[in-house]
């Protein structure tokens, strides 16, 4: 488990704060009763994420790591596994955070191992904490359970999301691996996905038409008929052939009338090329224009005062358009040539086909050829639909795979359903005086949950809903700690989350962090101060020693930006340099007061 975390910027009133000692069950940030915001306690549990191998703390903590409030520093924390201690750094440093440094217990690195990649830490965390069954991570485990100001973690709608765009099944199936139940379905979900890979290969192959296929029942209904038509033919053939009936003629007209055909539709195109190349050929030897030298004379005698330099330019320009010009008309000539020279090729052929087929000489080679284009159009007519049956039996099969699949993941989720749900139930009964509903999972289908109260979804219900179900998964898995930030405990009743905190510390085998500053009841005080590990309050005694939200010019004393703590509960230091938090209201006095933020009817 996490035996202690330190910094060397964390301060206490000018002077460097003792390591945080930690101690299973209960672990509470504590700030003042009055909720003073803004003194560290939610960075705290943001850096707990970072020592557990999150990265948020460095991407949503930036006012923490300006040059000019803290800048960068190392975080460094141990853990004690099976009694033997594990001691680590992790740097905030641009582009050194994803790295882990093993240490000795004075926090200087090990020379002889490597620093871990941050893959590398979770696979050590996941190992350690016995995350090891099938389908387990370490963070898609522990991550859903860190519920910290600015995280992603607090929708208490879909309280399973590890992100905001997470889709509800990626919650579902990161549920059922944390209670080890993956093994079944991912055979399943392997199962599957060959399928849609293989139907999608399918697919890609009919894109690029490397094999034959029809696009539509339509289409595949036209070729099936054509199918009848042209096997009634084939069949006719050999039949008339058996039997001495076939008439040469016949079959020689048919070939050589599609040939014919094919030659005056080449002859077309090559008249229309030549009569385009005769186009080209009149302007290029179309007669130039004489030259206006011959003329200087004369034009002189009527406007002597005409420039005859800008004549011969003009006469300049012109001769280089004509050169352009007579260029492109070459280049035109000579694309129009080559493809004269095809269609005299394809013309040429054709007639030798045609000449070939006049000159049979028996009925049998006539009969193959005919029977050979017939064998082969069936062949591929056939081929197609039977690529249009091979995609819709791919997709069938991918389909009643997906359907099992989802009816296989729906059913364990029942099976985890019924255990937490129970045990959420058996703990609400403990938080009120009077029979409350409690909070609910349910799993729609493969791809949606809900959670909920019956009959009420007022702000504090739904925290408090959300805190119930990290407890029960807590009892009922392997995870090893939770971690609530105070905002959690906002809107709840004051005497809801004094049992809450009794609920936290009945973990007395795994870990629960809090950040809490709330007003309590005897004999509540005395746990939360039993629990306390870290307090935390204005005036120097900040997470790192100073605030860095407050104006910088001079304030008359009792402004706004005034920064001494007049309001809020005492505090002592005691000999190791952890703050006490010292509870001096009466229960009586607790009782008459109305409750911070108490919302029973939202």
């Amino acid at each position: 488990m996490l035996m202690e975390v330190s910094c060397e910027k964390f301060e206490s009133n000018g002077k460097q704060r003792a390591p945080i000692i930690f101690h299973k069950g209960l672990n509470a940030v504590v700030g003042t009763e009055s909720g003073t915001n803004s003194v560290g306690k939610s960075t705290f549990l943001m850096i707990l994420d970072f020592v557990f191998g999150g990265d948020d703390y460095i991407k949503k903590s930036k006012e923490v790591h300006k040059i000019v409030n803290v800048g960068p520093h190392v975080i460094r924390f141990k853990f004690e596994f099976d009694g033997q201690p594990y001691y680590f750094t992790r740097s905030t440093e641009e582009g050194e955070y994803n790295r882990v440094i093993r240490c000795d217990a004075e926090y200087q690195p090990l020379q002889e191992e490597e620093p871990l990649t941050i893959s590398k830490y979770w696979e050590f965390l996941a190992e350690k904490y016995g995350l090891t069954e099938e389908g387990q991570t370490w963070r898609g485990s522990v991550t859903r359970a860190i519920r910290v100001d600015r995280r992603e973690t607090l929708d208490t709608d879909k309280p399973l999301k590890a992100f905001r765009s997470e889709p509800d099944r990626d919650s579902i199936i990161a549920l059922i691996k944390l209670f080890g139940q993956y093994e079944t379905v991912n055979e399943q979900d392997k199962a599957r996905d060959k399928a849609a890979k293989e139907e999608q290969a399918y697919k890609d192959a009919l894109k690029h038409e490397f094999i034959p296929s029809v696009k539509n029942p339509t289409e595949y209904k036209k070729n099936q008929d054509r199918i009848e038509i042209v096997q009634a033919l084939i069949d006719d053939l050999a039949k008339k052939s058996d039997e001495g009936l076939l008439e040469l003629t016949s079959l020689q007209a048919e070939q050589i009338t599609v040939i014919r055909n094919q030659i005056a539709a080449y002859r077309r195109q090559r008249t229309i090329l030549e009569s385009q190349k005769h186009a080209i050929e009149r302007s290029r030897t179309e007669k130039q224009r004489k030259k206006l030298q011959s003329d200087y004379q004369e034009l002189l005698q009527f406007f002597p005062e005409i420039n005859i330099q800008r004549l011969e330019a003009v006469e300049t320009f012109h001769r280089q358009l004509s050169s352009i010009l007579s260029s492109e008309l070459r280049e035109s000539e000579n694309n129009i040539d080559a493809m004269i020279a095809l269609a005299n090729e394809q013309i040429k052929k054709l007639e030798e086909d045609q000449k070939r087929i006049s000159q049979i000489p028996n009925v049998n080679k006539a009969t193959l050829e005919r029977y050979a284009e017939l064998q082969k159009e069936l062949l591929e007519l056939k081929a197609a639909n039977e690529t249009f049956d091979k995609k819709a039996e791919y997709k069938r099969i991918t389909e009643n795979l997906s359907e099992t699949l989802n009816k296989l993941i729906v059913t364990e989720m029942r099976r985890i359903e019924a255990k937490v749900n129970t045990l959420m139930d058996e703990m609400n009964e403990t938080l009120y005086d009077v029979r409350i509903k409690p909070p609910l999972l349910n799993t729609i289908n493969a791809d949606t949950y809900e959670f909920f109260t019956e009959d009420d979804g007022g702000t504090g219900m739904r925290y408090k809903g959300m805190i119930l179900l990290d407890i029960a998964l807590l009892r009922s898995t392997k995870l090893p700690f939770i971690i609530h930030d105070s905002l959690m405990f906002a809107n709840v009743e004051r005497e809801v989350v004094e049992r809450v905190l009794a609920l936290y510390a009945q973990q007395s085998e795994k870990q629960v962090f809090i950040a809490f500053d709330r007003v309590v009841s005897e004999p509540y005080r005395k746990l939360v101060e039993e629990a306390q590990v870290l307090y935390l309050s204005r005036g120097g005694n900040e997470l790192f020693g100073k605030a860095w939200n407050r104006k910088k010019e001079t304030e008359p004393e009792g402004s706004p930006t005034d920064t001494s703590d007049t309001v809020g509960a005492p505090i002592e230091e005691s000999a190791d340099g952890q703050m006490k938090l010292l509870l001096e209201k009466s229960d009586s006095e607790n009782e008459s007061e109305p409750m911070q933020g108490e919302d029973t009817e939202d």
